[in-house]
């Protein structure tokens, strides 16, 4: 999947919605399903970040691994157990996106989600 073939809704009120749960941050993206929610970005801004669409990409495959009720049920519950940040889904789509970058960085290119 390239990046201009991505699904995205701009003006999300659902990552709304998140953005003002975690406080009010600049720019959201969020994915449900097989389309990546943004708030506070266009979808220029959110595909010129290399490492936000990677992290994105990751919760897309997490959603076709798990499907969707069983991949937002697990999500919450793993988010109220240890919060956003610790989240492990949330782990998983950072250490992804640092590994684009770093390989984007040393001219490997993009590593694949």
């Amino acid at each position: 999947m390239t990046d201009a073939s991505l699904r995205t809704w701009v003006h999300s009120p659902l990552a709304r919605i998140a953005r003002l749960v975690l406080g009010g941050n600049a720019r959201v993206a969020m994915v449900i399903g097989g389309t990546v929610h943004l708030s506070g970005a266009t979808r220029a801004e959110f595909l010129a970040d290399a490492e936000w669409v990677a992290h994105e990409r990751v919760h897309l495959r997490q959603y076709r691994e798990q499907g969707l009720l069983p991949f937002l049920y697990r999500y919450l519950v793993e988010s109220a157990r240890v919060g956003y940040y610790n989240n492990k889904y949330e782990v998983e789509a950072r250490e992804e996106a640092r590994r684009v970058v770093l390989a984007q960085r040393t001219g490997g290119g993009p590593a694949p989600a």
